[in-house]
């Protein structure tokens, strides 16, 4: 075991073959969740955005597919990776996906994500999960919702005159948060 500290480092082992996109793109959708969270780094290390240069239809097309895996590390790291390699809108058209993730704690991510950004479409999504069965949901959907602040009225006030009268409170509840006295 000395012997092997004594002696000077070797070089770092360079893989003979690097994958071609196309390559890593097939291995993200057949290999097992470790090997598709591997290409998901790699995609981010090798084929970061060019600034004006448009999204590659395949790459998106993959980041939408992981969104969807059956494995949650899987699609958080795909999140991850949509933000690093799409621009600001692509990134929270896909985060909108997110938010009918079966685990509450990737949905509450997804809300505060779309709510930091101020994505107005997400909008209707965001009232929907006033209702959902979650309480953490329930109240990181609120926070979003009355930080968008004027913006979310029209559809809370939409949502409001379309709900049964035993739900309608969910949503009057935040617009009266909006036009309180401290908004």
């Amino acid at each position: 075991m000395l012997n092997a500290l004594r002696a000077p480092p070797r070089a770092p082992v360079v893989p003979a073959h690097r994958p071609a996109l196309p390559e890593l793109l097939g291995l993200a959708r057949t290999g097992t969740p470790e090997e598709t969270r591997w290409v998901l780094a790699r995609l981010v290390e090798e084929h970061a955005p060019v600034p004006g240069a448009g999204t590659d239809p395949e790459l998106r097309a993959l980041v939408e597919e992981l969104l969807r895996h059956p494995r949650a590390g899987v699609r958080l790291h795909a999140h991850r990776a949509s933000r690093a390699l799409f621009d600001r809108d692509t990134h929270a058209r896909l985060t909108e996906i997110l938010l009918s993730d079966p685990l509450p704690d990737v949905v509450r991510t997804a809300v505060r994500t779309l709510g930091r950004a101020a994505w107005a479409p997400a909008l209707p999504g965001l009232v929907r999960l006033l209702g959902h069965g979650k309480p953490v949901v329930r109240g990181a959907a609120r926070e979003a919702l009355v930080g968008f602040g004027g913006a979310a009225v029209p559809v809370l006030r939409r949502a409001a005159a379309h709900a049964r009268p035993d739900r309608r409170a969910l949503y009057t509840d935040v617009l009266a948060d909006l036009s309180g006295p401290g908004a």
